[in-house]
């Protein structure tokens, strides 16, 4: 006599059921507030969230963001390597610029590449060497500009975070790896080239996502030392018409866009190099 068919009965999640019921009553009563309150002109919002000076703002964030990231990237990785290298000379140094650079505020570092630099290094003379020929003669005040103490800011200070994030990468990669390639002859530079850099570089590619948006939503602490990017031009805009709200609706409306450019970015990288 065949065996009775028994039908499964999954075991009902009530407690997940009713958390997600009080997130949607609270995110309704939120709508509902915000609608009747009219804390929100809708006419006012989409009159500025594709107007030309908005979107000169969003693309100077980009910009700003991805030569940064480019630059920390590149910091980072030197600096990383100095952590592993085994001097420790060059450890020490690595360690005081990864501590000083993620224990201190970005906007304080922004600030002080734009106000204290200049006073420290009052002129720039670059000459080019055995020739006398005068690359640049200026004062700093012309060359740190806020978009150029933006950059050397924000690309220091994320430079401290990469370099951990490479460092654990490094970590990452098995060591075995690395006997084996130097057993067959392999320099200590050629096994970071060709066996420990590549490999690392798939491990950390979610972590440099991840900062790659936190990097484009920091671009507007640029906004303290002047750079026209989003959040400084939608604050001269509510400054002169008063609608605050509705223009930091804006603003906010293309940090989203910028962070869901980032993840399809990540994403894209992630399954293109896959960690294993």
């Amino acid at each position: 006599m065949p065996a009775p068919v028994r039908r499964v009965v999954h075991r009902r999640q009530w407690g997940s059921w009713f958390f997600g019921a009080v997130v949607l009553l609270a995110l309704a009563l939120l709508v509902r507030a915000a609608i009747s309150s009219k804390v929100i002109d809708p006419g006012v919002f989409v009159a500025y969230v594709f107007s030309p000076n908005i979107l000169v703002g969003a693309g100077h964030s980009v910009m700003l963001g991805t030569i940064a990231l480019l630059l920390a990237v590149g910091v980072g990785l030197v600096v990383a390597m100095m952590r592993v290298s085994g001097n420790p000379i060059l450890v020490g140094f690595a360690a005081t610029y990864v501590y000083l650079f993620r224990g201190t505020p970005m906007l304080i570092q922004l600030i002080f590449w734009f106000n204290a630099f200049p006073i420290m290094f009052p002129q720039v003379h670059l000459v080019l060497p055995f020739t006398g020929i005068v690359l640049l003669d200026a004062p700093m005040t012309q060359v740190i500009t806020p978009y150029a103490a933006a950059l050397a800011g924000l690309s220091l200070a994320e430079g401290a975070y990469m370099a951990e994030i490479i460092r654990g990468g490094f970590l990452a990669v098995d060591a075995g790896q690395r006997d084996a390639a130097r057993s067959i002859g392999m320099t200590q530079g050629m096994v970071m080239r060709k066996v420990v850099i590549p490999q690392a570089a798939r491990i950390v590619v979610p972590a440099t996502g991840n900062q790659y948006i936190m990097l484009l939503k920091s671009t507007s602490l640029a906004s303290a030392i002047g750079y026209l990017e989003l959040l400084r031009i939608s604050t001269d805009i509510y400054a002169a018409n008063f609608r605050v709200v509705e223009l930091l609706a804006v603003a906010g409306f293309w940090y989203l866009v910028m962070t869901a450019f980032a993840t399809a970015l990540q994403t894209l990288l992630e399954k293109r190099y896959p960690h294993r």
